[in-house]
């Protein structure tokens, strides 16, 4: 969906990405840039593929506020939201 709305040029104001634990595509992270929101909101529970991630968004957003959310009490599982705004 997101990759057809970039072919087509389309605009969004704001992107909710929740991809799974594999983090996402390096294709759907270049075609959600061209659709220039002007904010991301990424949540991950995988550390690694967040940070993956981030360095391909980085190139045009940057960050303006993360937080750590236990939702998973007594496991060493933690989500990571990440808030990042057009540069």
């Amino acid at each position: 969906f997101i990759n057809e709305m970039a072919l087509e040029n389309e605009r969004v104001d704001w992107l909710v990405l929740d991809p799974p634990r594999t983090g996402s595509t390096i294709s759907f992270l270049k075609n959600a840039i061209k659709l220039k929101p002007k904010k991301i909101i990424y949540v991950s529970c995988g550390p690694d593929t967040l940070a993956r991630d981030l360095k391909i968004l980085l190139e045009k957003y940057h960050i303006t506020y993360i937080s750590l959310v236990n939702m998973f009490c007594f496991t060493k599982h933690i989500e990571s939201v990440v808030c990042l705004s057009i540069n």
